[in-house]
């Protein structure tokens, strides 16, 4: 498990980025850390995760409720890709039927 945990300080470090920020973006359920020994990790998952955040801070400068809703609208596209391509998996099955 451990071998895919990353230490906030080394991300701090990589990304040129306060502490402040990973936790705030904790507070608003954006990402996951898990705290091993007193030292607080991110899962190599929730890097992906973060590094997305950071590049919509940075380069578009938005805001954490801005974020928060980015990430909301993220996952209902998401839901709907997924509902889409099981609505044609079921379409393509009646057809094949007649």
């Amino acid at each position: 498990m451990e071998n895919h945990l990353i230490s906030i300080e080394d991300v701090c470090i990589h990304h040129q980025v306060k502490i402040n920020f990973i936790q705030s973006l904790e507070e608003f359920g954006l990402i996951h850390t898990t705290i091993v020994k007193k030292t607080v990790w991110l899962d190599s998952d929730e890097l992906s995760k973060l590094e997305r955040y950071l590049r919509l801070s940075n380069d578009l400068e938005i805001n954490l409720e801005g974020l928060h809703a980015v990430a909301h609208l993220l996952t209902q596209l998401s839901e709907m890709q997924d509902e889409i391509i099981s609505l044609k998996n079921e379409l393509n099955y009646y057809k094949q039927v007649n």
